[in-house]
């Protein structure tokens, strides 16, 4: 069967459900935009996730780029609701000597920033977060973040996106076997039902963007997936309702890895605490990351160890059954920044990956961004720094 197309997206996670959402809002209702996913709607990375929305304040470029999100993300939550929006806040924990002197240099980014934060002692910490453990000297408290459930979010976005443009087609279990060329231009995407005729493709595939351009015959870009193991506790247990980090998270999480993500035999990984109350209850834990290639089996040492690290700071959490544990590859970029915006050396190719563990945080600004390019329009912010081309040979 051939078919036409306007927008082909690839990818149907939250990237590529946010870039279908916004492509809706600002094209023609009669634009034709066709989603396609191998697998189910947000079923793979979006499925394995933490729903973490956070604001990093490190650079004036980092700070728009996720707080003009985070923003987007109480926007979405007020048109569409239906995906567990929950403003906890988030508190940033110390416990050593180093982690102390790092509290007033993050406060002092968010206020460099214009924003607002709040350095607490160990009363006020325990006033506002009754279930930590009371010999944590000190935190900052920041209440822009939240947490949402990704595979909610994904849905709703999609349902937006077909309210506002009935000629929106979402279809899972639809996999991308190969493209069409006319010279340098796409001319089709080959998928195992059809082949659809279009000029716009938008790469969203997270871990498997790479596999993507490799059919197009395209150099592969440097995105490699990074493991984290993941661990819940039961319904109505969580001894928490802020969402909580250690300090040190930032410079785990959030700087780029002195390790070759090509080495997976090499990488011992590491881990952070981040845990995130759940709307029904329950307490989401994590965080560690490795670098292992496309493996989901849950490494049980490191997640026993970021399980202890999160008894240390939340005592309470060992009474609380574990009810499942699982891994979730996260799409890392090589230089630590997403890849937004066109592949130059394919006309009509966009890509929408490289999120890191940001993925959820950045999904609407991600898709404004590619929305907004696709349609002529001035982007919200700038989005050079994460303009693909910076990779192209």
């Amino acid at each position: 069967m051939t078919e036409t197309a306007d927008i082909v997206v690839i990818g149907g996670g939250i990237i590529g459900s946010s870039v279908v959402y916004q492509l809706a809002q600002l094209l023609d209702p009669s634009t034709r935009i066709v989603l396609c996913d191998r697998g189910p709607i947000a079923g793979a990375t979006s499925s394995s996730c933490m729903g973490h929305l956070m604001v990093t304040p490190g650079n004036a470029q980092e700070y728009a780029l996720t707080k003009t999100s985070v923003d987007l993300w109480r926007g979405l939550h007020e048109q569409l609701g239906g995906f567990d929006y929950n403003p906890t806040g988030a508190l940033y924990l110390a416990e050593s000597e180093e982690d102390i002197e790092m509290v007033p240099v993050l406060h002092q980014q968010f206020l460099d920033q214009g924003d607002q934060a709040e350095i607490l002692d160990q009363k006020q910490l325990r006033d506002l977060e009754p279930g930590l453990a009371h010999d944590i000297p000190g935190a900052l408290f920041y209440a822009g973040d939240g947490v949402v459930l990704p595979m909610l979010a994904a849905g709703a976005m999609l349902r937006g996106a077909q309210q506002r443009n009935p000629n929106v087609v979402v279809r899972p279990n639809c996999a991308v076997t190969g493209f069409q060329r006319d010279g340098d231009r796409i001319a089709a995407v080959v998928t195992e039902k059809s082949v659809i005729q279009t000029n716009t493709v938008v790469n969203a595939c997270g871990v498997w963007t790479p596999g993507i351009g490799e059919m197009l015959g395209q150099p592969r870009v440097p995105i490699y997936p990074r493991a984290g193991n993941l661990a819940i506790t039961g319904h109505h247990v969580s001894p928490i309702r802020t969402q909580l980090l250690e300090i040190s998270y930032l410079r785990f999480a959030h700087a780029a890895s002195d390790v070759d993500p090509t080495q997976t035999d090499r990488d011992a990984g590491g881990h952070a605490v981040n845990m995130q109350p759940q709307t029904n209850g329950g307490c989401l834990i994590g965080s560690t990351r490795q670098f292992r290639g496309m493996s989901k089996q849950v490494n049980r040492e490191l997640l026993k160890r970021s399980l202890l690290r999160a008894h240390r700071y939340v005592p309470g959490v060992a009474q609380a059954p574990i009810i499942r544990s699982w891994v979730g590859l996260r799409p890392y970029s090589i230089d630590n920044h997403p890849l937004i915006g066109p592949w130059d050396p394919v006309p009509g190719f966009w890509i929408a990956a490289g999120h890191e563990g940001l993925g959820i945080s950045m999904a609407p600004i991600t898709g404004l961004l590619i929305a907004q390019q696709i349609a002529g329009i001035t982007p919200s912010i700038d989005p050079t720094p994460y303009l693909p081309g910076r990779f192209a040979l």
